[in-house]
């Protein structure tokens, strides 16, 4: 319902800001971490909104940036993460890094995140992986047909590099002069993240 608002900043608080949007105060709940990062000045601010709606509430969640509103809506997809734990992971942890611990079956990432346990992080992870795979995985339309010519370790590492903001082209250049064969995902990426460091 709400895409987006631009205004300026009327006040700050923990957990929220009020949004002063043409004379209009507007309440939206955003992470500790964009609050802090907000300046408290007449300076014009865009923030991306989500309307949660209950039965008995509603409440806008916002954000400095669309990346990080999209990825707030995956998780709060996810079967017992509500509204209030999205914006507490979000705060804790970049989305880029958080796609990639997804991507990865890195369960100790998620759990080092505050309110996080083992059994919520294979949550996150179990209903959220294809969903980033697909979303980062630029130009791929047919995942079997990549699978049958690489194994799923490349797969899930080229995922991971292109979340890093890696083109997937020189991704799988880099491979294509790597020996990997037997190579963990964590393995693949910290031998191309080395030779990127070489060029």
């Amino acid at each position: 319902m709400y895409a987006h608002f631009k205004g300026t900043i009327d006040n700050k608080m923990a957990d929220r800001i009020i949004l002063d949007v043409n004379n209009i105060g507007y309440e939206i709940y955003m992470p500790e971490s964009e609050i802090l990062s907000l300046e408290n000045d007449s300076k014009e601010v865009k923030i991306y909104t989500y309307l949660n709606v209950r039965e008995d509430d509603m409440k806008l969640f916002g954000f400095t940036s669309f990346k990080k509103l999209e990825f707030f809506k995956k998780l709060i997809s996810v079967s017992g993460v509500g509204p209030k734990v999205a914006l507490g992971i979000i705060s804790n942890i970049d989305v880029s890094d958080m796609c990639v611990a997804i991507a990865t079956d890195n369960i100790a990432t998620l759990k080092s995140i505050p309110g996080i346990g083992p059994k919520m992080a294979q949550k996150i992870i179990f209903e959220l992986k294809d969903k980033v795979i697909k979303d980062q995985m630029i130009g791929i339309t047919e995942k079997r047909d990549i699978k049958s010519k690489v194994n799923p370790n490349e797969i899930e590492a080229i995922t991971a590099l292109q979340v890093l903001g890696y083109s997937q082209n020189q991704i799988k250049d880099i491979i294509s002069k790597l020996d990997i064969s037997g190579n963990t995902v964590e393995e693949i990426i910290r031998k191309v993240l080395k030779e990127v460091q070489n060029i």
